[in-house]
């Protein structure tokens, strides 16, 4: 008994061809649809078209500027000028947050000590007995 061959040995078609027609004529029909689809808009249908674009309100997904203001940065990054501008900013940037920080380290005892003092000596006059002025006030007195 000959063995079968299980895959495709086959050469025969499953479907067979189609038989194949003539070209349609061009009707009227076709015809006006054709010259109407590659007229050119008008400015009214234009800017009814443009209107809606610019009314558009996204309601899903972030703001336009947070998704492409990274990529024109980086861009922007690409151009030397502006590459130049960006670290010139930066190092401002960093030299006043530096000034700035060596600043408060070199204030923070000075103020300390006079926070330290002003507390103490306005404990030191609640301890002690203050002399009370009382001012006599009569009658008699004043004709």
């Amino acid at each position: 008994m000959p063995e079968q061959s299980r895959g495709m040995s086959t050469t025969e078609l499953i479907t067979p061809p189609r038989a194949a027609r003539p070209p349609e004529p061009w009707s009227d029909e076709h015809r006006n649809t054709r010259a109407v689809a590659s007229a050119q808009p008008t400015v009214a249908e234009i800017l009814a078209e443009t209107d809606d674009l610019v009314e558009f309100v996204p309601v899903a997904g972030p703001p336009v500027v947070l998704v492409l203001g990274p990529w024109v940065f980086l861009a922007l990054m690409l151009a030397g000028p502006f590459a130049v501008l960006v670290a010139f900013v930066v190092m401002v940037f960093a030299a006043t947050v530096l000034v700035g920080l060596t600043g408060a380290l070199i204030a923070s005892p000075y103020l300390l000590v006079r926070r330290l003092r002003g507390y103490r000596s306005r404990r030191a006059s609640r301890r002690a007995p203050s002399a009370q002025v009382v001012a006599n006030t009569s009658l008699q007195a004043a004709s």
